[in-house]
């Protein structure tokens, strides 16, 4: 595929990838460092940095057309330090992967199946994600844009059913003089838009080397997903107020609940969102799985084959079941982070900075 053929596709999976956890238990992390009822307006700093951080990723692929990041690493930096750091981008990726349905499964085995083991629900997920990969990243661009219509449906109709519960005292004042605390909350929100560094895997799909192109993929991309998060944070506040968001573990399926309709013959409404949600779930381990996958065959030198696959399945679904319960799932999530810094910044930073050295020098 070449840069002339449509992005649009290109602007749903990172949509899809992007949109995971986030939307369920950021409102309750942004609440509990900021603790204000804008602290909306650090979903939006951290949109910023995060097209700021995505522009920056582009400034090296473009320096590579058609090849992935496991294509150039190795050329830019040597063999084995260039193996090393697809290896850490692997770690990265499949570290993603068990973080974001281990979250599903304790989601999914509270709201939905309280009688179900994680164990059956993680394996259910992990292996339907396992056939999807293996049919290749062409028939897994075209499932995102299959599900895509039903995650904004979800997202829109959630949306027209809550607005008559805002008490609009709770999301007052909009602006707060402590700006300190909106700038600690972008650490959180920041981290809520990780998925576009998966351009640096699908430059081997589609063909970035033009600025305007680029950063309307990226552009709309993070911003519509800034729009959904904004959204539901408004909504969140204004449904269940701040105080309430500091103690609620997963605030937006709770807003949910909160949804009556007296007389109409759906009850609960939750499960519409979940419905969606666990799509998105679902697509967001699909693209960190593809490129996990991926990164092993091109590091090692092999064919996409089934045992690679099952490999990075069964690591994906041991990772997801070593933390013991919600309270060190979450604590977990700063190894996560910190893994994310050097996906997102050090592993682009390194072999930018040494690409761009090597061709002034010779």
């Amino acid at each position: 595929m070449n840069e002339k053929q449509p992005s649009l596709p290109i602007i749903i999976f990172l949509i899809s990838t992007i949109i995971g956890v986030g939307i369920v238990s950021l409102p309750r992390e942004t609440a509990v460092i900021v603790g204000q009822p804008n602290m909306w307006i650090s979903v939006i700093l951290g949109a910023l940095i995060a097209f700021l951080n995505a522009c920056f990723i582009f400034l090296l692929i473009k320096r590579f057309p058609n090849q992935t990041l496991y294509d150039f690493a190795p050329k830019v930096i040597g063999k084995w330090i260039g193996k090393l750091l697809n290896i850490i981008f692997v770690l990265y990726t499949i570290s993603i992967s068990a973080f974001v349905i281990r979250t599903m499964s304790e989601i999914v085995t509270y709201y939905l199946l309280d009688r179900t083991p994680d164990v059956v629900v993680l394996l259910v997920l992990v292996l339907s994600c396992s056939y999807l990969v293996s049919c290749g990243l062409k028939n897994i661009v075209m499932f995102f844009q299959l599900y895509f219509p039903i995650i904004l449906t979800m997202f829109f109709l959630l949306t027209i059913l809550s607005i008559k519960s805002i008490e609009v005292t709770n999301l007052r004042p909009i602006f707060v003089n402590d700006g300190f605390s909106l700038l600690k909350g972008v650490n959180s929100t920041f981290f809520s838009f990780v998925g576009y560094e998966l351009i640096m895997v699908l430059s081997g799909y589609q063909t970035f080397t033009k600025w305007r192109s680029m950063t309307k993929i990226l552009g709309i991309s993070i911003a519509s997903v800034c729009t959904i998060y904004v959204l539901f944070f408004i909504l969140n506040i204004g449904i269940l107020s701040i105080g309430e968001l500091k103690v609620i573990t997963f605030p937006t399926i709770e807003m949910a609940k909160t949804i009556e309709y007296q007389g109409f013959f759906f009850e609960r409404f939750e499960l519409l969102f979940l419905f969606g949600w666990i799509v998105t779930i679902f697509t967001t381990l699909t693209a960190y799985y593809y490129s996990a996958l991926l990164g092993i065959c091109k590091t090692i030198n092999c064919k996409r084959n089934l045992y690679v696959n099952i490999f990075v399945g069964a690591a994906i679904f041991f990772l997801s079941l070593v933390p013991s319960g919600i309270t060190e799932l979450f604590s977990s999530g700063t190894y996560v982070n910190n893994l994310s810094y050097a996906a997102l910044i050090g592993i682009p930073l390194i072999l930018l900075v040494v690409s761009v050295t090597k061709e002034r020098f010779q």
